[in-house]
Protein backbone atom coordinates (compact mmCIF):
# COMPACT_ATOMS: atom_id res chain seq x y z
CA UNK A 1 0.00 0.00 0.00
CA UNK A 2 1.44 3.35 -1.03
CA UNK A 3 1.90 6.21 1.40
CA UNK A 4 -0.62 8.28 -0.58
CA UNK A 5 -3.25 5.52 -0.22
CA UNK A 6 -2.57 5.25 3.54
CA UNK A 7 -2.96 9.04 3.87
CA UNK A 8 -6.24 8.99 1.94
CA UNK A 9 -7.66 6.19 4.09
CA UNK A 10 -6.53 7.94 7.29
CA UNK A 11 -8.02 11.29 6.30
CA UNK A 12 -11.31 9.65 5.25
CA UNK A 13 -11.51 7.89 8.63
CA UNK A 14 -10.81 11.19 10.41
CA UNK A 15 -13.58 12.97 8.49
CA UNK A 16 -16.08 10.21 9.25
CA UNK A 17 -15.14 10.29 12.93
CA UNK A 18 -15.56 14.07 12.99
CA UNK A 19 -19.04 13.76 11.45
CA UNK A 20 -20.06 11.45 14.28
CA UNK A 21 -18.39 13.66 16.88
CA UNK A 22 -19.89 16.89 15.51
CA UNK A 23 -23.54 15.87 15.73
CA UNK A 24 -25.63 18.68 17.24
CA UNK A 25 -26.52 18.42 20.91
CA UNK A 26 -30.13 17.33 21.50
CA UNK A 27 -31.30 18.75 24.80
CA UNK A 28 -34.57 17.64 26.39
CA UNK A 29 -36.52 19.68 28.93
CA UNK A 30 -39.39 18.12 30.91
CA UNK A 31 -42.23 20.56 31.64
CA UNK A 32 -45.34 19.94 33.74
CA UNK A 33 -48.09 22.32 32.59
CA UNK A 34 -51.56 21.87 34.04
CA UNK A 35 -53.49 19.26 32.05
CA UNK A 36 -57.15 18.30 32.46
CA UNK A 37 -57.96 15.34 30.18
CA UNK A 38 -61.68 16.10 30.55
CA UNK A 39 -61.34 19.42 28.70
CA UNK A 40 -57.90 19.39 27.07
CA UNK A 41 -55.76 17.40 24.63
CA UNK A 42 -52.03 17.22 23.99
CA UNK A 43 -50.14 17.65 20.72
CA UNK A 44 -46.51 16.91 19.83
CA UNK A 45 -45.03 18.89 16.93
CA UNK A 46 -41.83 18.05 15.02
CA UNK A 47 -39.81 21.08 13.90
CA UNK A 48 -36.17 22.07 13.42
CA UNK A 49 -33.65 24.85 13.91
CA UNK A 50 -32.05 26.33 10.82
CA UNK A 51 -32.58 23.98 7.90
CA UNK A 52 -35.66 22.01 8.76
CA UNK A 53 -39.32 22.38 9.53
CA UNK A 54 -40.70 25.76 10.58
CA UNK A 55 -43.88 25.39 12.61
CA UNK A 56 -46.65 27.63 13.91
CA UNK A 57 -50.09 26.88 15.27
CA UNK A 58 -53.17 28.87 16.17
CA UNK A 59 -55.32 27.78 19.10
CA UNK A 60 -59.12 27.95 19.06
CA UNK A 61 -59.09 28.91 15.39
CA UNK A 62 -59.74 27.26 12.04
CA UNK A 63 -57.84 30.04 10.26
CA UNK A 64 -54.33 31.48 10.37
CA UNK A 65 -52.78 34.94 10.18
CA UNK A 66 -49.28 36.35 10.27
CA UNK A 67 -50.53 39.92 10.69
CA UNK A 68 -49.21 42.44 13.15
CA UNK A 69 -50.16 42.89 15.85
CA UNK A 70 -50.14 39.20 16.62
CA UNK A 71 -53.68 38.07 17.52
CA UNK A 72 -52.37 36.33 20.65
CA UNK A 73 -53.45 32.79 19.79
CA UNK A 74 -50.44 32.06 17.56
CA UNK A 75 -47.72 29.81 18.96
CA UNK A 76 -44.32 29.88 17.26
CA UNK A 77 -42.87 26.41 17.76
CA UNK A 78 -39.37 27.29 16.50
CA UNK A 79 -37.00 29.01 18.90
CA UNK A 80 -36.47 32.12 16.77
CA UNK A 81 -33.89 33.56 14.43
CA UNK A 82 -30.82 33.18 16.67
CA UNK A 83 -31.63 29.55 17.53
CA UNK A 84 -31.03 28.65 13.88
CA UNK A 85 -27.37 29.59 14.29
CA UNK A 86 -26.88 27.35 17.35
CA UNK A 87 -25.52 23.87 16.75
CA UNK A 88 -28.09 22.29 19.03
CA UNK A 89 -31.78 21.84 19.60
CA UNK A 90 -34.02 21.66 22.63
CA UNK A 91 -37.08 19.44 22.85
CA UNK A 92 -39.80 20.07 25.42
CA UNK A 93 -41.79 17.08 26.67
CA UNK A 94 -44.81 17.11 28.97
CA UNK A 95 -45.41 13.39 29.57
CA UNK A 96 -47.12 12.33 26.35
CA UNK A 97 -46.80 8.66 25.37
CA UNK A 98 -43.86 7.90 23.04
CA UNK A 99 -44.43 8.50 19.37
CA UNK A 100 -44.68 5.46 17.10
CA UNK A 101 -42.34 7.42 14.78
CA UNK A 102 -38.72 7.07 15.86
CA UNK A 103 -37.93 10.49 14.37
CA UNK A 104 -40.37 12.07 16.84
CA UNK A 105 -38.74 10.59 19.93
CA UNK A 106 -35.88 12.41 21.70
CA UNK A 107 -33.46 9.55 20.95
CA UNK A 108 -34.35 9.44 17.24
CA UNK A 109 -34.12 13.12 16.31
CA UNK A 110 -31.98 13.98 13.30
CA UNK A 111 -29.52 16.89 13.03
CA UNK A 112 -31.17 19.97 14.65
CA UNK A 113 -34.75 18.61 14.71
CA UNK A 114 -36.71 18.84 17.94
CA UNK A 115 -40.13 18.04 19.31
CA UNK A 116 -42.32 20.21 21.49
CA UNK A 117 -45.40 19.00 23.31
CA UNK A 118 -48.32 21.29 24.16
CA UNK A 119 -51.59 21.19 26.09
CA UNK A 120 -54.44 22.60 23.97
CA UNK A 121 -58.17 23.10 24.43
CA UNK A 122 -60.25 20.11 23.37
CA UNK A 123 -63.25 20.45 21.07
CA UNK A 124 -61.85 23.71 19.66
CA UNK A 125 -60.17 23.95 16.24
CA UNK A 126 -56.38 23.96 16.06
CA UNK A 127 -54.65 25.23 12.92
CA UNK A 128 -51.14 24.13 11.96
CA UNK A 129 -48.73 25.66 9.45
CA UNK A 130 -45.58 23.62 8.77
CA UNK A 131 -42.99 24.27 6.07
CA UNK A 132 -39.61 22.83 5.12
CA UNK A 133 -36.78 24.73 3.54
CA UNK A 134 -33.18 23.94 2.66
CA UNK A 135 -30.70 24.97 0.02
CA UNK A 136 -31.85 22.11 -2.23
CA UNK A 137 -35.53 21.49 -1.54
CA UNK A 138 -38.48 23.27 0.00
CA UNK A 139 -42.12 22.51 0.62
CA UNK A 140 -44.84 24.75 2.04
CA UNK A 141 -48.18 22.94 2.08
CA UNK A 142 -51.42 24.74 2.92
CA UNK A 143 -52.14 25.24 6.62
CA UNK A 144 -54.39 22.52 8.05
CA UNK A 145 -56.97 22.49 10.81
CA UNK A 146 -58.49 19.77 12.99
CA UNK A 147 -60.37 19.58 16.29
CA UNK A 148 -58.55 17.73 19.08
CA UNK A 149 -60.72 15.58 21.33
CA UNK A 150 -60.59 15.62 25.13
CA UNK A 151 -58.00 13.34 26.70
CA UNK A 152 -56.41 12.44 23.36
CA UNK A 153 -52.75 12.74 22.28
CA UNK A 154 -51.65 13.72 18.77
CA UNK A 155 -48.47 13.81 16.68
CA UNK A 156 -48.31 16.61 14.09
CA UNK A 157 -45.59 16.57 11.44
CA UNK A 158 -44.75 17.29 7.83
CA UNK A 159 -45.28 14.10 5.83
CA UNK A 160 -43.72 13.44 2.41
CA UNK A 161 -44.29 11.28 -0.63
CA UNK A 162 -41.96 11.97 -3.54
CA UNK A 163 -41.77 15.74 -3.95
CA UNK A 164 -45.12 16.43 -2.26
CA UNK A 165 -45.58 17.25 1.41
CA UNK A 166 -48.56 17.93 3.65
CA UNK A 167 -49.45 18.54 7.29
CA UNK A 168 -50.20 15.19 8.91
CA UNK A 169 -51.87 14.59 12.28
CA UNK A 170 -52.09 11.17 13.94
CA UNK A 171 -53.82 10.18 17.17
CA UNK A 172 -51.52 8.12 19.40
CA UNK A 173 -52.01 6.38 22.73
CA UNK A 174 -48.75 4.63 23.67
CA UNK A 175 -50.35 1.23 22.97
CA UNK A 176 -49.59 1.10 19.23
CA UNK A 177 -52.42 3.42 18.12
CA UNK A 178 -51.30 5.55 15.19
CA UNK A 179 -54.59 6.67 13.68
CA UNK A 180 -54.52 9.21 10.87
CA UNK A 181 -56.72 12.19 11.75
CA UNK A 182 -58.51 13.93 8.90
CA UNK A 183 -57.49 17.56 8.51
CA UNK A 184 -59.09 20.32 6.48
CA UNK A 185 -57.41 23.11 4.61
CA UNK A 186 -57.31 26.19 6.82
CA UNK A 187 -58.23 29.59 5.48
CA UNK A 188 -56.52 32.89 6.08
CA UNK A 189 -58.25 34.83 8.86
CA UNK A 190 -60.05 38.00 7.90
CA UNK A 191 -58.02 40.89 9.33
Amino acid sequence: MSMQCVATVASTAAVLSACTFLQPAHNVTQANPPYDPASQARVRILAGNGVGVAANFWTNSSCYTYSLPDPGNRVRVNDGFWAAAKYSSTSVTIGMPPSPREGMRPGGLYFKDFIKEYVVDANEPLTLALAYGSEYVSCSPPAATFTPQAGQDYDAFLDWKGRSCWVAVHRIDGRDADDKVPVERATKCVD
